[in-house]
């Protein structure tokens, strides 16, 4: 999120969003971290403080109960020489390099100095910016699945204690299955759409259970939809989509015990027929993933696979042509599809893929037979 550095280890600082919690490290004869918050990969916005006296240290996030620490060693000064944000450049002088940040960040004030505002306004001495100012949805790593036969195998979904995942998606298939991790014995995950809706499925070890995501419309619009879901040590099991979020108790078994590869996008055809009942999917899913964070693990599934099948392209395109007013003659109704669209003449007396062919009825010959009057 942001660092500071110095020609010195001893004066460099560094804070960081890992996939649940804030870490703040200080490199000073050995580092000192301290980490705070959970969930924070939540597309929410979360406020940090971080203050320093002498070699006390406290980290604050959200507003809840702080967490402090002291350091080690005689050192109690430090001296900036620069400040990153979203990228670390100095990578020589850190003993450990972050990942880059992707996301949104305001407010950043530094010992009462607003430096983002400073950047923007020129009002600083030096600053380099390639970040955009504003708020706009990021879509981070985004890849087409572009049959319903595409999928990718990664290596096993580490979730056995608790799970945050966390994506977004773009599809015009109202059903298929996203996700699906088997495990030891009865264990698994699934992540599926069904008729728009989608289907969170798994099974601890003491029966599957079904959650159904909560929003109030379908998803298969040809939008961005963020999708997170979580399990935390106690059971709690959340669904979240968008804005719309549900939570859910399960007693029993703790544990998702997953074994073998964890496939994205769908599976292997003779692989449907062996899922849970609770599965609906019988086919895999048509459309865009993007900004895929599995439990703070953050594949590119394409680089990162163990083995792709079918059509899986980088970045999204989305349908080539659209349904427009016109696009199905005669009040024929437009179905958009992933690879087009179709026009249903049901309802109308035309037929045809665009409803222009007048239907000429059957006319049924009916002969009655006369009988005699006696």
């Amino acid at each position: 999120m942001y660092t500071t550095g110095a020609k010195r280890s001893c004066a460099t600082a560094d804070m960081t969003a890992a996939t649940q919690v804030a870490d703040y490290a200080i490199d000073c004869k050995g580092p000192e971290m301290l980490y705070a918050g959970q969930n924070l990969n939540d597309n929410e916005w979360h406020t940090v403080r971080v203050s320093r006296r002498g070699k006390y240290l406290k980290l604050i996030v959200d507003e809840v109960q702080p967490v402090e620490d002291q350091m080690t060693g005689d050192h109690t000064r430090l001296e900036f020489h620069n400040i990153e944000t979203g990228i670390v450049t100095e990578r020589r002088y850190m003993s450990n390099v972050p990942s880059n940040f992707i996301g949104h960040l305001q407010s950043l004030m530094f010992n009462g100095m607003p430096y983002i505002d400073l950047c923007k306004i020129g009002d600083i001495d030096y600053c380099e910016l390639n970040a955009r100012f504003g708020f706009k949805i990021i879509i981070a790593d985004p890849v087409t699945f572009k049959t319903k036969s595409s999928y990718v195998a990664l290596s096993t979904l580490q979730a056995y204690a608790s799970m945050h995942l966390f994506f977004q998606f773009k599809t015009t298939s109202a059903d298929g299955l996203i996700l699906f991790n088997s495990g030891d014995g009865n264990d698994f995950i699934v992540i599926e759409l069904v008729k728009g809706y989608l289907h969170y499925v798994f099974d601890l070890g003491t029966g599957p259970s079904l959650i159904k995501g909560n929003s109030d419309k379908l998803l298969n619009d040809n939008k961005w939809h963020n999708v997170l879901i979580s399990r935390d040590t106690n059971n709690l099991h959340t669904v979240k989509i968008n804005s719309k979020l549900i939570t859910q108790n399960t007693v029993g078994a703790r544990n998702l015990d997953l074994k073998g590869d964890l496939y994205i996008g769908g599976i292997a055809k003779d692989m449907y027929k062996t899922l849970p009942k609770l599965v609906a999917s019988r086919e895999g899913f048509q459309g865009c993933l993007a900004s895929v964070d599995l439990n703070g693990r953050l594949p590119d599934l394409i680089s990162d696979a163990l083995y792709c099948n079918g059509q899986i392209e980088r970045d999204c395109e989305g349908p080539s042509t659209t349904c427009q007013e016109d696009s199905c003659g005669n009040q024929g109704v437009c179905l958009q599809q992933w690879d087009g669209f179709s026009c249903d003449c049901s309802m109308t007396s035309y037929t045809g893929t665009l409803c222009n062919d007048l239907s000429v009825p059957m006319i049924q010959r009916a002969s009655f037979g006369t009988q005699e009057r006696k």
